[in-house]
């Protein structure tokens, strides 16, 4: 499904990625796990078309994405971490918008919505203020609007950071209804016990450079997480 090789990401004299080669089956969900500065954000925005590489490719349903970029751009829904508010829409409008960037044609718009709305729990929302919403809402918002094309792949930047413990079982019950979709799920986290009981494989990142990547095992993942993060309290 994607297959990542020999990628190097510079920014002037910093190198974010060092030569990261990787693949990720179709149907998985993906869990990317590193300390803050790793290059996670950087990885999922050169596989979301969003950023070229500085060397190396990337392939996602064997299109390259540096070659086809506003191909990739349709199979892929990008949830960054961060959510832009428009404090004037009211959710359906937030999401109608949207369908308006994607081209979606109007009369299958409310449709589209509402559907969405009802997978992530926020039918009852569709007339609030984006503003108002908590922040476990805004989180489910953000993916509804990276779903609204219909991709085959989400690429979710720290979708649990800052959520309440019920706002993360929340999350993790969509994730795993969206992988039974037939969606292909990469998901970043800087903590482990986020991702290690969710993804069926994890790959860990450490300054730019891919210290191990396997089927997802709880005890394994905690030894060489542990190991490798030994000394940085802030984890």
């Amino acid at each position: 499904m994607i297959r990542i090789e020999h990628l190097h990401k510079r920014y002037g004299p910093v190198l974010a990625l060092d030569d990261l080669s990787l693949e990720i089956p179709r149907g998985s969900i993906y869990g990317l796990i590193g300390p803050n500065g790793a290059g996670k954000t950087t990885l999922l925005r050169i596989l979301g078309a969003l950023s070229p590489p500085s060397e190396g490719q990337v392939w996602i349903d064997n299109v390259e994405v540096t070659k086809s970029p506003a191909v990739v751009q349709r199979k892929i829904g990008y949830m960054p971490d961060f959510f832009g508010v428009y404090p004037n829409l009211t959710v359906a409008e937030y999401l109608k918008f949207y369908a308006g960037i994607h081209a979606i044609r109007r009369r299958n718009r409310p449709s589209i919505v509402m559907n969405l709305l009802e997978l992530v729990d926020l039918s009852g929302k569709w007339d609030t203020p984006v503003e108002f919403l908590s922040r476990g809402m805004k989180q489910r918002l953000g993916l509804a609007r990276a779903l609204i094309h219909d991709p085959a792949v989400l690429l979710l930047d720290e979708p649990a950071s800052g959520l309440d413990p019920r706002a993360r079982v929340e999350l993790r019950e969509l994730l795993r209804t969206l992988q039974a979709m037939d969606k292909t799920i990469v998901i970043s986290s800087h903590i482990l016990l986020e991702l290690a009981d969710i993804c069926s494989d994890i790959a860990i990142i450490s300054a730019g450079r891919l210290v191990m990547a396997e089927t997802a095992s709880a005890d394994r993942l905690e030894e060489v997480y542990m190991n490798m993060t030994e000394g940085e309290p802030s984890l």
